[in-house]
């Protein structure tokens, strides 16, 4: 099994990959089992990421049709490199975002993935088919968003309740699979753009990540095992989860970690005695200290 991450080379992202990747270690994660994807920006990122850690790194020069939005380079990164040598349709992979960190390593023995029956963390709350329909205009836009992808709102109902996201166990992804996923993203963003609906827009990749599966025959399951807490949850929740996600939080919460101020600088050395201790962020704070 793989580690599969996929990102731009900026420095926003060489801080976080720093901070995931030396838990990654911590929590007893081999380093050579990491992939790290990556779109040209600047070539120190991918070397000096590769030189410390002893990770796999691939780069490819951005030829997005469309750049708009930000999200679909995940998508499109995992074509290019599933294309680039068909035998990589053949692993297995554990994929998610560099704002990740773990408390402890998911049990693997619970987590079996088949190629057509991938596994994912709970993201009902904000992904599924109820979610959209409580939205303003949410049956319209449904109907309208399974019709970009090419699927039946009847075949979404029959997984509205294993709607998972943000981390997936995957078995033999196909580059045509991840194509569509990433032209479809982009169709969804750009009608989610004209709707007017309190319907949370930044999540189409999710959502075409997501239906596609319906489309290419693929089974969502969500596990408990791969259940997530957030920055802004009383940190009781991170004890409760394996996984943290390091989002959620606004630059008005001064009490947390906002990691929107270290777009172009990083947090290290920084001093982080403002986090509040009753939160996961907290957790992320200790993570960013462990970084040599």
């Amino acid at each position: 099994m793989k580690l599969i991450l996929c990102q731009p080379a900026i420095q926003r992202f060489e801080w976080e990959l720093e901070v995931c990747l030396t838990n990654l270690q911590s929590v007893g994660f081999g380093m050579k089992d990491v992939v790290l994807l990556f779109t040209v920006n600047d070539y120190k990122v991918p070397e000096t990421l590769a030189s410390k850690y002893g990770v796999e790194v691939h780069t490819y020069t951005d030829k997005r049709s469309d750049r708009q939005y930000i999200p679909s380079v995940k998508p499109w990164l995992w074509w290019q490199y599933l294309a680039e040598d068909p035998e990589r349709e053949k692993e297995d992979y554990f994929y998610f975002d560099s704002d990740v960190i773990f408390r402890k390593r998911p049990d693997f023995r619970k987590l079996k993935a088949k190629s057509d029956r991938w596994l994912c963390s709970n993201t009902l709350s904000y992904i599924s088919v109820d979610y959209i329909k409580q939205c303003e205009h949410g049956e319209e836009i449904l109907k309208r968003m399974a019709d970009i992808v090419g699927v039946t709102v009847a075949s979404l109902e029959t997984i509205n309740h294993n709607s998972g996201g943000a981390q997936w166990l995957i078995s033999h992804p196909s580059a045509e699979y991840w194509r569509k996923v990433y032209a479809d993203s982009n169709r969804l963003w750009q009608y989610l753009q004209t709707v007017d609906s309190n319907i949370q827009k930044w999540t189409a990749e999710m959502w075409s990540q997501l239906w596609n599966m319906m489309y290419f025959n693929i089974g969502p399951v969500i596990s408990d095992e791969l259940d997530f807490c957030w920055a802004t949850d009383p940190v009781k929740r991170w004890n409760e989860t394996k996984i943290m996600h390091n989002a959620g939080v606004t630059g008005d919460m001064h009490d947390l970690f906002f990691k929107g101020k270290y777009t172009d600088r990083v947090p290290f050395g920084e001093d982080l005695s403002f986090v509040d201790k009753l939160k996961c962020s907290y957790k992320y704070a200790q993570a960013i200290k462990a970084v040599k």
